[in-house]
């Protein structure tokens, strides 16, 4: 679609792939690009982040996906809420969302692009230690 896009001239758009995947082209006029917020796993009103794009994507996974190695929604023990992966492309941000939810946020800082930024939401330790969810702290960060 963006290709399309920008065969056509236009040089400025948000796309939006079935919502968990967003591409922003080039920015908003006046605008140093898209303001996107990342939305917070535990809370609907609230967001985790925001991040602002120019010609790249954003794309977001969170614990109703599959695990391959199961195939049941993903239950990874190391507490993993949402992961949201930045690219260049929303091809790579989209494909590398899910792998980077389900081994871990240390497989994950191992194993990402120079060139991606990964969000990564999981549950603090104290919260998947006495395994509560009524107080389900979490730590969401941008890893380096």
């Amino acid at each position: 679609m963006v290709e399309i896009l920008r065969k056509d001239g236009i040089g400025s758009a948000l796309v939006s792939a079935a919502g968990s995947s967003i591409y922003c082209l080039g920015t908003p006029r006046g605008e140093p690009g898209w303001r996107i917020r990342v939305k917070n796993p535990g809370s609907e009103f609230r967001a985790a982040a925001e991040v602002t794009l120019k010609d790249e994507s954003l794309s977001t996974s969170g614990s109703y996906i599959m695990d391959p190695r199961t195939g049941y929604p993903s239950q990874p023990p190391q507490g993993t809420l949402a992961v949201s992966a930045i690219a260049p492309r929303t091809l790579d941000s989209e494909v590398w969302a899910k792998p980077y939810f389900i081994p871990g946020r240390q497989w994950t800082a191992a194993h990402k692009p120079g060139n991606f930024r990964v969000f990564y939401c999981e549950l603090s330790n104290l919260t998947k230690d006495n395994l509560t969810k009524d107080k389900a702290d979490q730590q969401c960060a941008w890893l380096q």
